[in-house]
């Protein structure tokens, strides 16, 4: 193995050990053989990326990973949908998905010939091509995509007025860096939004976070924070150590330290009894789970939808010698009542999506969340 990619293969190896929450539950003698057997021809850093992968494997929280150092510029090797139960619930613009004609709602049968899972993207392989035999509109056929490498496009948050006084924002997932591609920062979009509608008339609201895939929880949080409310919202937990975070005046903090903050004018915090309905769904996950989490316990909210998809861990966030990120699963999250979840987040009201008819007025989810709003 050449000395970069020792360097590499040691530095993850000795983070994971230190720092994972389930650390202990890895054999590290066997898991540190298994990857030096991966590694043997390792030259350069990235040679030794299937071997740090296998380490992250033997975790098995499903939630840490290693992120490379051009991937807020690059998604490598994409494919570029989403499904749950084998219903496609989002196409990534830009995608092969996207290009061959695939759309929320088609029906995934089988792929590469094997049934589909119940969870989310189960039974999709990380080989190229992949074989999809898929229905839409009770009508079959078979497709063939190959993985690609495309430009990433951090999707932005959006929202409308969807009845005289009820505002509807989605919280799309977010990039590291918390900005979008025309410039604009995350936290700043949803701001203007919520400004917008609450100009329009909007008193009660929708969040809808069924397509919020994660990424980085500080511009989503000062950005909706009004919605929120104001003060410690929930807590990283790990064994007796706690670590809050909270929303104050347009600033998103972690104690005393502030990760993002809007700039100008802030929306007024509702008080806790205005009605505020928040969406979620299996894609719900990570840092939209944190979200989900931060409304729990304000006496206005209530959740609608299906249970997140249960990465309810914190990712802290290490840089390898190349520059490489390692996210590490390193504690549990709780609520603002002191809660702690190892898991998904149940909704108040289940009521399953509709991915066809999502966010549309026959949208079932959608349509519970405004009959309770009314009420």
């Amino acid at each position: 193995m050449g000395s970069e990619a020792r360097r590499e293969l040691d530095a993850a190896l000795a983070l994971l050990r230190a720092e994972a929450l389930h650390a202990d539950r890895v054999d590290w003698a066997r898991v540190t053989a298994e990857c030096e057997a991966l590694a043997a021809g390792a030259h350069t850093p990235r040679d030794a990326d299937p071997a740090i992968r296998h380490a992250i494997a033997a975790l098995d929280d499903s939630h840490s990973f290693l992120r490379l150092p051009d991937a807020d510029q690059v998604r490598r090797g994409l494919i570029g949908i989403y499904f749950t139960g084998g219903v496609i619930a989002l196409v990534l613009p830009g995608s092969p998905a996207e290009r061959a004609g695939l759309r929320r709602g088609d029906r995934i049968l089988r792929i590469d010939g094997q049934a589909v899972g119940p969870g989310v993207n189960e039974g999709l392989p990380p080989s190229s091509p992949v074989i999809f035999d898929l229905e839409r509109s009770g009508l079959p056929w078979t497709l063939t995509l190959h993985r690609e490498d495309a430009p990433a496009q951090p999707a932005a948050p959006y929202g409308r007025l969807l009845a005289p006084d009820v505002g509807l924002i989605t919280l799309t997932d977010c990039d590291l860096e918390g900005m979008l591609p025309d410039g604009e920062t995350y936290t700043q979009k949803v701001q203007t939004l919520l400004l917008r509608l609450a100009s329009s008339g909007a008193k009660r609201w929708i969040v809808d976070q069924r397509v919020n895939l994660g990424g980085n929880m500080w511009p989503m949080l000062a950005g909706v924070g009004p919605l929120t409310g104001e003060g410690e919202l929930g807590a990283f937990v790990r064994g007796q150590e706690r670590w809050p975070w909270a929303f104050q005046a347009g600033r998103a903090c972690q104690g005393d330290v502030v990760c993002a903050e809007t700039r100008g004018e802030v929306l007024p915090t509702l008080p806790d009894a205005a009605k505020v309905a928040v969406l979620t769904s299996p894609l719900t996950a990570s840092s939209g789970e944190i979200l989900t989490l931060s409304f729990v316990g304000r006496s206005g909210t209530r959740l609608f939808g299906e249970p997140t998809r249960g990465l309810t861990t914190c990712n802290s966030t290490f840089t390898l010698p190349s520059g490489a990120l390692l996210f590490i699963a390193t504690s549990l999250d709780a609520d603002r009542t002191g809660r702690v979840y190892s898991g998904p987040i149940p909704p108040d009201v289940e009521i399953p999506t509709v991915w066809t008819e999502f966010q549309t007025e026959r949208d079932p989810v959608l349509r519970g969340a405004l009959d309770w709003l009314r009420a």
